[in-house]
């Protein structure tokens, strides 16, 4: 569940946001939808704890991301709308890397299978930046999924991705 209450964020003497609440309950599905600049991708980075806003709270499964924010983002994967950091790390080096950070158990079981889901099984040895767009995307989507958290978070995760992946 990801509840957002009485947010407030502005930028520069600006308020982007006043005063916004919503709820994301348990299994349910929601998409962002507003023109570029509307603040979607603020949004989201908000309730990954990437932003701070000016007041308001964020809770993921009761868990508030500024007070408790380690309990919080274990139960979020995020794919970010920009998949190129890392890009120095093999496949496997960051999927190793997300592992380490979540814990996961069982992690080469995981990988494999989450790998050969998305068909990049066969790349995991090369760096990242030899990657194509939707490449980069799928690693970063099993990244996101590979400690199978509650609330799964994404920001144009469809760009670059082929119809299958997708």
């Amino acid at each position: 569940m990801i509840s957002i209450d009485n947010l407030t964020v502005s930028f520069g003497g600006w308020t982007l946001f006043d005063g916004i609440s919503f709820l994301v309950n348990p299994k349910e599905r929601i998409g962002l939808v507003g023109k570029n600049g509307a603040g979607k991708t603020t949004t989201l980075r908000l309730i990954n704890g990437i932003l701070k806003p000016d007041s308001g709270t964020i809770e993921i499964d009761g868990f508030n991301i500024e007070n408790e924010g380690i309990k919080a983002k274990e139960r979020i994967g995020f794919v970010s709308d920009n998949p190129d950091q890392f890009l120095n790390l093999k496949g496997i080096e960051y999927l190793n890397f997300m592992a380490d950070i979540y814990r996961v158990e069982d992690r080469f079981a995981k990988i494999e299978k989450l790998t050969k889901r998305f068909e990049i099984n066969d790349v995991l040895s090369n760096a990242l930046n030899s990657y194509s767009h939707g490449m980069r995307q799928k690693v970063i989507l099993c990244g996101a999924l590979l400690h199978e958290p509650h609330n799964l978070i994404l920001d144009e995760p469809m760009t670059g991705l082929d119809p299958k992946s997708s």
